[in-house]
């Protein structure tokens, strides 16, 4: 018996010779799709020296001013979507409070009194935002405490042996930055002194402050 009359006859040749068939056409087409994946796979970026520079930029979410008596804290909240479409499609990195101060009334000594010099107060703030937080003691007024959630160690400077989506991932804000920034800002009156009976009255501080998101705009360069 030839073998064309074992494929009309035979059921086992039959078998065989459908899956000869199935894994001829079925072969190329698999690899043909790994080939085409592998292609367009590229798992890190390429591996080099990279210079990297960056701008940041700030964006007002709010503002306002608080009597904050001795010995007391106060919170302020500030919210992301005040600042609307100026933030869409920033990459957002942290978030700033400033704070400016001055006392709510001068410090009153007792008489009789000579050469009094009254005694600036203490302001503490505490910035909060998510699972991240920053806090300054005896913050000067005009000065800032604030947030990064980002490595600002990369900006300005030549690194070697990485990737740029490594880069990328390390200057990315990963969305964070969304919703409610709490800022906590407390006093600790100091009166002055002098010469007699000088013991001041000061009753707390009169603190403005404002927060702002931070945007990073980045450009990585391979360094040949």
């Amino acid at each position: 018996m030839t073998f064309m009359d074992n494929i009309k006859n035979d059921q086992r040749t039959q078998i065989l010779v459908a899956g000869m068939v199935f894994f001829a056409i079925a072969f190329p087409v698999y690899f043909s799709f790994a080939a085409s994946e592998v292609d367009s796979y590229s798992p890190s970026g390429k591996m080099g020296t990279y210079e990297i520079t960056g701008e940041l930029s700030y964006h007002w979410i709010g503002e306002g001013t608080e009597n904050v008596n001795d010995g007391d804290e106060v919170m302020v909240i500030a919210n992301s979507d005040a600042a609307g479409d100026e933030i869409k499609g920033k990459n957002i990195v942290g978030v700033r409070a400033t704070v400016t101060y001055s006392e709510t009334n001068e410090e009153t000594p007792g008489l009789p009194c000579t050469g009094y010099q009254p005694a600036e107060d203490t302001v503490n703030t505490r910035l909060m935002h998510d699972v991240f937080e920053q806090s300054r003691s005896a913050i000067v007024s005009g000065e800032s405490v604030a947030i990064e959630w980002y490595d600002s160690s990369l900006l300005g400077i030549t690194v070697e042996n990485m990737t740029d989506s490594m880069i990328e991932l390390l200057l990315s804000g990963m969305g964070i930055g969304d919703g409610e920034h709490n800022l906590m800002i407390g006093v600790t009156a100091n009166t002055g002194g002098g010469t007699g009976n000088c013991q001041g009255s000061d009753p707390g501080e009169s603190v403005s402050w404002m927060i702002e998101l931070i945007s990073l705009d980045y450009t990585i360069t391979l360094v040949e």
